[in-house]
């Protein structure tokens, strides 16, 4: 097994280094510019407007550099070669550990490097408070009210980011993995590197309309894309929940219904 997982890594060790470094120097540019044009009230705010364009994309990021490599080894009979040498149900496994994993570094890494790079990495910004208290009608700080967790925001910071940034490699693993299942199944490679993206998409329109925006996908891996009070344990269980089972019902209809082989092509 271990040297299974060692193969599929050299396979696509570049691909993921490249993603890797290209996102965080592009994590670490945004977070030193785009703060500027906003009035922000803590140092970590800078973080979450310079990840903005991340929280959009982390399914593309969580697929593009993996999840091609099952589509071609089906397409050009590499698994009817390597499987009578080994396990079936090991090799899949082995391609799925690198493929989550790879998933989960490549957004903990942007995203906390995001983090650091905000507290420590750029000048301490002008606090501006934008909030008018109803009690004073004065100019005052919100964060702790309005913002998700806002105590351990305000108080802890580095705390705050890093078990966020760990909580947003989750969400990938479990996006890449649907990207896993498409390309076990799928023909078309389009699909395969861009269905989750599109579903995150989807499943995103179809809760809005629903005034669920608290169940969404989106919502688990940012959940300050929604008003605080609309926050809680559903936010973060929903969306992944939903995911999985969407998974689960792709592979049985592919299996039981299409009849499509992940060994043939």
């Amino acid at each position: 097994m271990r040297n299974l997982i060692i193969l599929e890594w050299r396979k696509l060790k570049l691909p993921i280094l490249l993603t890797i470094i290209v996102g965080t120097l592009l994590s670490i540019i945004l977070c030193n510019t785009i703060y500027k044009s906003y009035a922000l009230e803590h140092q970590l705010e800078i973080w979450e407007v310079g990840f903005e364009i991340f929280n959009f994309i982390f399914p593309l990021l969580a697929v593009l550099p993996t999840c091609w490599l099952m589509y071609f080894e089906r397409k050009n009979g590499f698994l009817k070669y390597i499987l009578p040498r080994a396990s079936k149900k090991q090799y899949l496994l082995s391609k799925w550990i690198v493929i989550s994993g790879s998933a989960f570094l490549i957004m903990f890494i942007i995203s906390f490097v995001g983090v650091v790079t905000a507290l420590y990495g750029v000048q301490p910004i002008d606090v501006t408070y934008t909030w008018i208290s109803p009690q004073t009608g004065e100019a005052a700080p919100r964060l702790l009210q309005t913002h998700f967790a806002g105590e351990l925001f305000t108080e802890s910071p580095l705390i705050y980011g890093l078990l966020l940034s760990v909580w947003k490699g989750f969400i990938c693993v479990i996006v890449a993995t649907m990207g896993y299942v498409f390309s076990l199944y799928s023909k078309n490679l389009f699909v395969i590197l861009t269905g989750p993206f599109v579903y995150t998409i989807l499943e995103n329109f179809f809760l809005s309309i629903l005034h669920l925006e608290n169940l969404r996908l989106f919502t688990a891996f940012e959940p300050t894309s929604v008003e605080v009070e609309a926050v809680g344990l559903p936010s973060f269980l929903f969306g992944p929940m939903l995911a999985i089972v969407i998974m689960i019902l792709y592979a049985i209809y592919m299996n039981f219904k299409v009849k499509e082989s992940i060994y043939t092509m």
